[in-house]
């Protein structure tokens, strides 16, 4: 009921479907396109039927908004034949039903909420599944879904559930989902698409191999918010304006919404976007994938190259660059893809989030937590001696109190709580100036959420930032030629930063 119209397993659900019967934890990592979702929700709903009850038994939880609505409506059908209510809860639909559901799919900022507000619902879960995990991991968005699922370890489950993680592209699978759940089953099938890969440096002549290959559906990544409005006009110079499509953050959820539904019922057009669509929502088939400048990593351009030809045993994809070190860019992407190989991950965490779970396990607890239980929730992300320090300077600044024992939120945390405003950690990104620090000459302009340390490609050079001015980053260059050894997977801190003590932000 689930598989519909396919024919047979693709080899990750041969591979997965037999460990997730048996009730083993699993990361499982395959190319885009496999079927990894079916491959572990369909046995999970082989052992979940048995436990079926007016409860919640299965917790999805996936990086955007647009992903789980549309796995809901890729699923839905597959699960009420089982007989299972699925929902999903995202600041776009803050509300539960009234009604018992059994399966629901979130973000980590809504759980966060409903682990503050929904204390009930949690007691029963038999399976927690991570989709696109590689888009959490390493960032302050991880970090606080490895605080709330060992929340829901310690005070809510009354028995440690089945986990199972999903992703197209990681480093050290193993690595990343022990930060997760232990113990661990690496699963990994299948090899990378052969990959045809095109470099251009204008536009006329990307249209013209667009309509001489008969590609009749593309889909543009551009780094930056500014480059999809200002393309989205250049192109309609050549382009039919009836069928361009423009789709990023700063749009609102309607017209996002519109251009999603377009995307699945065109079969020719464009559309422009960034990041946004980078991971699994289901937008259709691109004939080809067109990255306006090189992406920021490897890993980025992996995953945007494979949301085209995914009916296909190979990829197609287009690089357009202005400078011949964004061609040497694009040509170490393409040799890093054809060997499946990404930027090592080196592990940090964002102390940003140690703030933002004490606020809200503080507002989940009014009656107040003792230093050890706050030790056990965050220790994960810091020794006690640090956590010990983040306290002195909120009780300082008069977010919390400490009453005998116990720490609890203050008169205006627990306001702050009440207007929903303590679970979400995500910055703002902002548009910045790039300077070189040496010499103080500008370089270009990118938006990020960068911080110290951060590592990005720019005018195919790497580039590390060093200093942080008001709009301004200064940066030393770190590599003319971006080579693997270069990259190294740090994010940017979260908006909870700037509770922490002064010298704990420079950390």
């Amino acid at each position: 009921m689930f598989f519909g119209g396919f024919r047979r397993l693709t080899p990750i659900q041969e591979a997965t479907i037999p460990h997730i019967l048996k009730g083993e934890n699993v990361i499982v990592c395959s190319p885009t396109a496999t079927g990894k979702t079916e491959a572990v929700i369909v046995p999970l709903m082989e052992r979940l039927i048995p436990q079926r009850e007016n409860a919640l038994i299965l917790l999805y939880i996936a990086p955007t908004r647009a992903l789980l609505n549309n796995l809901l409506v890729r699923l839905d059908l597959g699960f009420k034949k089982c007989l299972f209510k699925a929902i999903v809860k995202t600041g776009d639909k803050p509300y539960l039903p009234r009604t018992p559901f059994q399966v629901l799919f979130t973000t980590p900022e809504s759980l966060d909420s409903l682990l503050c507000r929904q204390k009930k619902i949690w007691s029963r879960i038999q399976a927690i599944v991570i989709d696109e995990i590689h888009f959490l991991d390493n960032t302050y968005r991880g970090d606080q879904l490895r605080i709330l699922l060992r929340r829901l370890l310690k005070e809510h489950l009354k028995t440690t559930p089945q986990f199972a993680a999903l992703s197209a592209t990681l480093y050290n699978p193993e690595e990343v989902g022990k930060r997760y759940f232990s113990p661990v089953h690496v699963i990994q099938t299948g090899s990378p698409r052969l990959l045809k890969f095109y470099l251009f440096k204008d536009w006329d002549k990307i249209i013209n191999t667009l309509k001489r290959k008969k590609w009749h559906k593309a889909i543009i990544f551009c780094n930056r918010r500014k480059d999809v409005e200002e393309l989205y006009s250049e192109l309609s110079q050549y382009w039919p304006k009836e069928r361009l499509l423009m789709h990023h953050g700063s749009l609102s959820r309607r017209l996002r919404q519109e251009t999603e539904v377009l995307l699945r019922q065109w079969r020719w057009g464009i559309c422009i976007c960034t990041s946004t669509l980078e991971i699994g929502i289901d937008i259709g088939d691109f004939d080809v994938a067109i990255c306006y400048h090189p992406p920021p990593t490897p890993s980025a351009f992996q995953q945007r190259i494979g949301r085209a030809s995914r009916q296909k045993k190979y990829q197609v994809g287009i690089g357009f660059y202005e400078k011949e070190t964004e061609a040497e860019c694009f040509n170490l992407y393409t040799s890093l893809a054809h060997k499946g190989i990404v930027e090592s991950t080196n592990y940090l965490p964002d102390l940003s989030v140690v703030v933002q779970q004490i606020f809200s396990i503080l507002f989940a607890h009014p009656e107040g937590l003792k230093l050890e239980q706050l030790f056990y929730l965050l220790s994960p992300l810091a020794p006690e001696e640090i956590i010990e320090k983040i306290l002195t300077h909120l009780l300082e600044k008069s977010w919390i109190e400490q009453i005998g024992m116990k720490f609890t939120a203050s008169e205006k945390l627990m306001n702050m709580g009440e207007r929903g405003l303590i679970h979400s950690n995500i910055p703002n990104t902002k548009e910045f100036k790039v300077i070189e620090a040496t010499t103080q000459k500008p370089i270009g302009e990118i938006t990020t959420q960068a911080t110290k340390g951060h590592r990005f490609i720019l005018a195919g050079k790497v580039w590390e930032v060093i200093n942080i001015k008001g709009k301004n980053l200064f940066v030393r260059l770190v590599a003319h030629k971006p080579t693997i050894k270069v990259f190294h997977k740090r994010f940017s801190r979260g908006a909870f930063t700037h509770f922490l003590p002064p010298d704990l932000t420079e950390a």
